[in-house]
């Protein structure tokens, strides 16, 4: 018979609630009635595996559950200005954990910093909102913007020049981007910007510009579809007079509002979406043609290319599901070193090099020990030496 312990009820309730699960959603997620979780909340008794269970869904350490003492005020990870319908959105507990994990990694690299001595300063912090054009003065300024780099850059060259401020730039793959682009935390010291990877490299790119424009505004929030505030448009419009400049569009001497789309979607680094909207309010097409035309360019495209991505994932699922069937010796050693790599790549891609560089100098300098290293990094140490491949040698 499995025994029972008793915990901190109090402690699994501030838990759940701190990541907005609902009591429907989190028996759901670990596979339990309603009304059993609900007991475990009233009466604190379970077993050992179902509070290991909790802890990992509201990723926790389990000895949080044995704590006596009640529990603090729950803490906004950050500002939500999402609205629909008029209404502010709730963050999701996947939304409020990316936020969580980049927060503490940010705090890990300050300690790893005092102690290594080195410092992390965002020289372009700013106490007071400056006003719209010195916040486009200082981003052109700070990353040396130029046409070369307007039209060349991919998403990982502007991610290692953001870097290069001591911004933390982060990447998350598990939610879908109609929930959140991205985020910013404006601080003097590792600012931190989170993207969407599951975005297309032009709304990557954006969310780059767009969440650095939020830090030097001031503002930590999340970026997204329905954020309406004035804050986020006030970035919108700084990302797009960055990416697609005012002067160069109005150069496009062409009366055919297809040809100067053409062109201007060819010549810059913006998706489709961020380009007529640019042109609407540069008076280059009205309402009505900029309706038209999201009808025809981006409406319809997306929706095909989301079957696409849908079935592509479906398709790799499926195929990975069939090479774990047939493994072979021979192959054996080839196929984990594919894994690694792939695995290494990812990581790289997840948290930048920034962070990983500085986790690497902390080991380097035995601050941190090999099973400290993987876990930070959230890799098996088989994948480490991988990793270091993968960056090349590029340390700072």
């Amino acid at each position: 018979m499995t025994q029972n312990i008793e915990i901190n009820p109090e402690w699994i309730i501030w838990s759940r609630k701190s990541l907005n699960y609902t009591l429907e959603t989190a028996s759901k997620k670990i596979k339990v009635k309603e009304a059993t979780l609900a007991q475990w909340e009233k009466t604190g008794i379970l077993t050992y595996k179902n509070m290991n269970k909790l802890a990992k869904l509201y990723d926790v350490s389990p000895l949080l559950f044995l704590n006596n003492t009640p529990p603090p005020k729950i803490e906004q990870y950050i500002k939500d200005y999402r609205t629909m319908n008029d209404k502010r959105l709730i963050s999701s507990p996947e939304i409020l954990k990316e936020i969580k994990h980049a927060k503490r990694k940010r705090m890990l690299l300050l300690d790893i910093a005092t102690n290594l001595n080195k410092d992390l300063t965002f020289k372009y912090y700013q106490e007071e909102t400056p006003d719209k054009k010195t916040i486009i003065s200082i981003i052109k300024d700070s990353l040396d913007i130029n046409a070369v780099k307007l039209n060349t850059y991919t998403v990982d060259q502007w991610i290692r020049e953001f870097e290069s401020l001591n911004i933390l730039i982060f990447k998350f793959y598990n939610i879908k981007p109609d929930e959140i682009k991205g985020y910013a935390f404006n601080k003097n010291k590792l600012p931190i910007i989170g993207i969407n990877n599951r975005d297309n490299d032009k709304e990557k790119i954006f969310s780059l510009f767009n969440e650095y424009a939020h830090i030097l505004v001031g503002k930590d929030g999340i970026s997204g579809n329905y954020n309406k505030e004035k804050e986020e448009q006030l970035c919108n419009s700084i990302a797009s007079e960055i990416l697609l400049p005012e002067k160069e569009i109005k150069s496009i001497n062409i009366s055919n509002i297809n040809s100067i789309i053409r062109i201007v979607s060819t010549r810059y680094n913006a998706s489709m979406e961020n380009i007529l909207f640019r042109l609407k309010n540069l008076n280059i097409m009205d309402e009505e043609e900029l309706e038209n035309q999201l009808i025809k360019r981006v409406y319809t495209t997306n929706n095909e290319n989301e079957d696409i991505i849908e079935n592509s994932e479906e398709e790799l699922t499926i195929a990975q599901k069939d090479e774990t069937k047939i493994p072979t010796k021979k192959n054996k050693t080839k196929n984990n070193q594919t894994r690694y790599k792939r695995l290494a790549s990812k990581n790289i891609n997840q948290n930048g090099h920034l962070y990983i560089e500085l986790l690497l100098e902390a080991y380097d300098e035995e601050l941190i020990n090999d099973l400290d290293l993987s876990n930070e990094l959230g890799v098996p140490h088989t994948v480490i030496p991988y990793v270091i491949n993968k960056l090349n040698g590029g340390r700072r």
